[in-house]
């Protein structure tokens, strides 16, 4: 047999050797975690998985995105594609590899307006924050606010606080515009179709690279859902 030698006596006291069962136990540690609260964090990707298709979507309307953003936009689309192998329980990775894609994109958000018609007389605030809220899952952020009392059954070009989200929309002040519903870009008597004037705002904002979201995701006037 073989004498080992002065210097492998020297290594053998003086090395940190790894307990081989360290990277099985962090397995086994790692897989009984991911037992632990499975609908929890199904439910947190379901949400983010939500947030980040939003958030995709306000921000690649941005005609000129910088490199940070195109990447960030490039990582959060490829994270769309990958699904997790079980859906109702995703791994502890998938979860967080979700959540790191989605807080990546939202460091990049555009300025957002809401427009609001209605006829209360009362304080809109509570309004106003549910769509900055709104605004916020959807990679915005509200800074501006304009709308009309009692005016719903005039056209819309001629109401005064659509002509203020106008100028904005005109300058290139907002990369997103919020409403609560899409009854209030149209008359409610619009003997049109359904929508048709709706998709005209939205084909409009969309050439001035702006997204239009409608709360109630529908068309007005009855119309379907899209």
């Amino acid at each position: 047999m073989a004498t080992p030698t002065v210097e492998y006596e020297a290594a053998l006291k003086t090395t940190q050797f790894t307990d081989p069962g360290a990277a099985l136990l962090e397995r086994l540690r790692e897989a009984m975690a991911a037992e632990e609260w499975p609908d929890e964090r199904a439910a947190s990707v379901r949400t983010n998985w939500r947030r980040l298709a939003e958030a995709v979507e306000t921000l690649s309307y941005v005609p000129a995105p910088s490199p940070a953003l195109a990447a960030a936009l490039w990582r959060a689309r490829q994270m769309q594609w990958i699904e997790p192998a079980h859906p109702d329980c995703p791994t502890i990775k998938y979860t967080a590899t979700v959540a790191r894609r989605l807080d990546e994109l939202l460091v990049h958000r555009v300025a957002a307006a809401a427009y609001t018609c209605t006829s209360e007389r009362g304080d809109l605030t509570p309004l106003y924050e549910h769509l900055g809220r709104a605004a916020a899952e959807r990679g915005g952020e509200l800074c501006f606010g304009h709308g009309d009392r009692g005016l719903a059954d005039w056209p819309l070009p001629q109401r005064p606080g659509w002509r203020r989200i106008q100028n904005l929309v005109q300058d290139r002040h907002i990369g997103l515009l919020i409403v609560a519903s899409a009854d209030e870009l149209v008359q409610p008597d619009q003997p049109r179709e359904p929508g048709w004037e709706r998709e005209i705002v939205e084909a409009w904002l969309s050439s001035c690279g702006i997204r239009l979201v409608c709360l109630d995701d529908r068309l007005p006037a009855g119309g379907d859902a899209r």
